[in-house]
C-alpha cells in the first residue's frame, strides 16, 4: 500500500513492524447531531468538548431519550474530539464521567485489537496531538478547524508487535498513574 509520504501524515518512527493508516487501527464512531428539542433538565448527560475538558455541571445538557448504542459513552471509553479550535478542542480523552450519549465532533474509538491495544492506541492519539492540531489548523475557518475520515486514513504509522507495545504502555501507564494521582492530590488540596 503506498502511504502519504507528508511528513505531517507519514509519521517516522524507530520501530520494527508494519506500517498501518491511523484509520485502520480503530473503528471511529461519530457521536450524534442532538436538536435542542432532544435535551431535558435531567436524565443522562450529552457529552460535547466542554464537558470532556471541564466535566459535567451547569451548562451541561441532559436528555431522556434512547439512542444507538454506538454513541453511548462509558467509563473508559477512549474519545477523539476533530472540531473546534485546533489549540484547545482536538484532543484524546479517556472518558471519566457517568454514562452518557456522545454529541458530534467527537468520535468513541474502539481499537482493533488484532493489530492495537487500547491502551497503545490511546499513547498514539496522544503522541499524533501535534499532528491533529497542525491538520486542523490547515482547515482553521472561523476560528474552527477539523480532522477527518479522510486525514485518519493518510495518517500513517509504524505498529510494532504487541510485546512491544506492552512494554510502551507498561511505561507511559505507571507515568500517567502518577499525575493522575498528583492532581487529584492537588485538587483536595486547593478544596
Amino acid at each position: 500500500m503506498k502511504f502519504d509520504e507528508s511528513s505531517l501524515y507519514n509519521i517516522k518512527s524507530e520501530f520494527n513492524g508494519t506500517r498501518y493508516a491511523l484509520f485502520d487501527l480503530a473503528t471511529w464512531k461519530n457521536g450524534y447531531a442532538f436538536k435542542k428539542s432532544d435535551f431535558s433538565a435531567t436524565g443522562r448527560p450529552v457529552i460535547k468538548i466542554a464537558e470532556l475538558n471541564n466535566g459535567i455541571n451547569g451548562k451541561t445538557s441532559f436528555t431522556h431519550g434512547e439512542y444507538d448504542e454506538e454513541v453511548s459513552v462509558r467509563w473508559d471509553d477512549l474519545l477523539f474530539s476533530w472540531s473546534g479550535n485546533p489549540q484547545t478542542s482536538i484532543d484524546v480523552f479517556r472518558y471519566r464521567l457517568q454514562d452518557g450519549w456522545l454529541n458530534q465532533h467527537i468520535f468513541k474509538v474502539t481499537a482493533n485489537e488484532k493489530l492495537v491495544t487500547k491502551n497503545f492506541l490511546y499513547y498514539i492519539l496522544k503522541f499524533l496531538k501535534p499532528h491533529f492540531t497542525q491538520i486542523a489548523t490547515n482547515k482553521q475557518t472561523t476560528g474552527l478547524g477539523h480532522v477527518t475520515i479522510a486525514d485518519l486514513k493518510r495518517l500513517s504509522m509504524v505498529i510494532p508487535s504487541k510485546a512491544i507495545q506492552s512494554q510502551i504502555v507498561s511505561i507511559l501507564k505507571a507515568l500517567d498513574d502518577k499525575i493522575e494521582k498528583n492532581t487529584e492530590v492537588n485538587k483536595n488540596l486547593a478544596a
